[in-house]
């Protein structure tokens, strides 16, 4: 049965907090900054591989990984770059207008709603986490607020982790069904057997070949020798002559 725990009060009393000082800050920046963060969120999760394709180029890059997180984070800053200096600029007409207090009532409405979804951005990527995952559902099990972060989270966040760890979950289970399947393990050691065989034979080449070239040598070595000593012989017969 859900119930308002530790937890819950935290995130409440965060976002209350959080919502005073939109308070003060008034509604049009506080709802650029919301728009700013959590859009381009959405956003840049969503065209992160295209963005990433146009800038791979320029980065020389080739994982797809590596191109969709580069995508996001380039779509995540540009969206909200955008977004703040029109902030800015529709922040100040509405301070010329006169409608101060309305602006400074919403703002702590889009303060706390801003805060909020930032926590459930948080709690969603921690969850996709295993071990956080098994921890969470252990000390949230009774939380009111927890269930709906990882709801509004998921909206949000449509990141596909599977791409970080694809390789890795390819290659366990290429290993796997190399054990489950005989015919797969009689290739492999067929495979293996024919590795060794060539290694054999590429050893035994090279032992034959040196032994080759070391009997040469030593038979060139033998008729320098003999060459010498012949040489020798004719010298010192006409020595003792004289």
């Amino acid at each position: 049965m859900q119930s308002f725990t530790g937890f819950d009060i935290v995130i409440v009393s965060l976002t209350v907090l959080i919502g005073l000082k939109g308070l003060f800050r008034g509604f049009t920046r506080e709802v650029f900054g919301l728009v700013g963060i959590i859009g381009g969120i959405f956003v840049a999760s969503r065209l992160s591989l295209e963005i990433g394709t146009k800038i791979a180029p320029l980065l020389s890059l080739e994982n797809n990984a590596t191109i969709k997180l580069v995508g996001f984070i380039v779509g995540l800053v540009g969206f909200w770059a955008i977004v703040y200096v029109l902030g800015v600029v529709i922040s100040k007409i509405f301070l010329m207008s006169g409608l101060g207090v309305f602006d400074r009532i919403l703002g702590f409405v889009f303060g706390s709603a801003k805060m909020f979804f930032i926590f459930s951005i948080i709690a969603y990527s921690l969850y996709q986490i295993q071990s956080f995952k098994d921890l969470m559902d252990d000390k949230t099990a009774n939380s009111t607020t927890f269930p709906l972060l990882i709801k509004t989270g998921s909206f949000i966040v449509k990141l596909d982790a599977s791409d970080f760890v694809k390789k890795v979950e390819d290659s366990v289970s290429t290993e796997e069904k190399v054990e489950e399947d005989p015919d797969l393990a009689e290739k492999k050691s067929i495979t293996n057997e024919i590795k060794q065989t060539v290694k054999e034979i590429k050893d035994a080449t090279v032992e034959s070949t040196n032994a080759v070239i070391q009997s040469a040598k030593k038979g060139v070595v033998e008729e320098l020798t003999k060459s010498n000593d012949s040489e020798e012989t004719p010298s010192n017969a006409e020595t003792k002559a004289e």
